[in-house]
């Protein structure tokens, strides 16, 4: 009984370390983050941000689907350095990251349609920044067993077999990045836009 207690707790901790391991490195903005000015930004206002959010993606279009996640930022000195760091943070031991505060100042909007329409309502004039993610089906081909095909001689006798082989495609979906920025000049103001890679 000890024994398996034994095996099960280095079990537990071999698995805790190796998940330990695959946890990147957040790399945060120097800048501090100013939760008044961004919380100014982010008040209420009239204008409106709306249009279209497509992958390219050799020669065709993908577009974000009906009820997929579109993101909208208030665009600050804080978050400016956040883009910054994300070109040069982005892979498996180190990835730039926000703060768990400043990530809550965003809007949270949905594609209307699978056409990849989005709006965002009740701005105020200032710089925007949005972000959403898009899938695209990339094809992959393996090679499946689909029977054997065995030789024989002249009596009869089995000389030998091969696996017979099929190719089988398949499609792999991806998800990729799409974003940009918008100037709001004016209150009141009915922006269309489009958002691409």
């Amino acid at each position: 009984m000890l024994k398996i207690l034994l095996i099960n707790l280095l079990l537990f901790l071999g698995s805790n370390i190796a998940n330990a391991q695959r946890t990147p490195e957040w790399v945060l903005p120097n800048t501090p983050f100013n939760e008044v000015e961004t919380s100014r930004l982010m008040e209420k206002g009239t204008a409106t941000i709306q249009g279209t959010a497509t992958l390219k993606k050799k020669g065709k279009d993908n577009f974000g689907v009906k009820g997929s996640q579109i993101l909208l930022f208030p665009v600050t000195p804080y978050f400016t350095e956040f883009l910054e760091l994300k070109k040069k943070f982005n892979s498996r031991k180190k990835q730039a990251s926000m703060g768990p505060v400043a990530f809550t100042y965003r809007l949270e909007g949905r594609f209307i349609d699978d056409k990849g329409t989005f709006q965002f309502t009740n701005l105020k004039p200032g710089k925007y920044y949005i972000i959403s993610w898009i899938a695209f089906a990339r094809q992959k081909t393996v090679a499946v067993q689909t029977g054997t095909s065995t030789s024989y001689n002249v009596y009869g006798y089995a000389l030998g077999s091969s696996p017979i082989y099929e190719d089988q495609h398949y499609d792999v979906f991806i998800e990729n990045e799409v974003s940009g920025f918008v100037d709001v000049k004016q209150a009141g103001e009915v922006m269309n836009i489009v958002i691409s890679n």
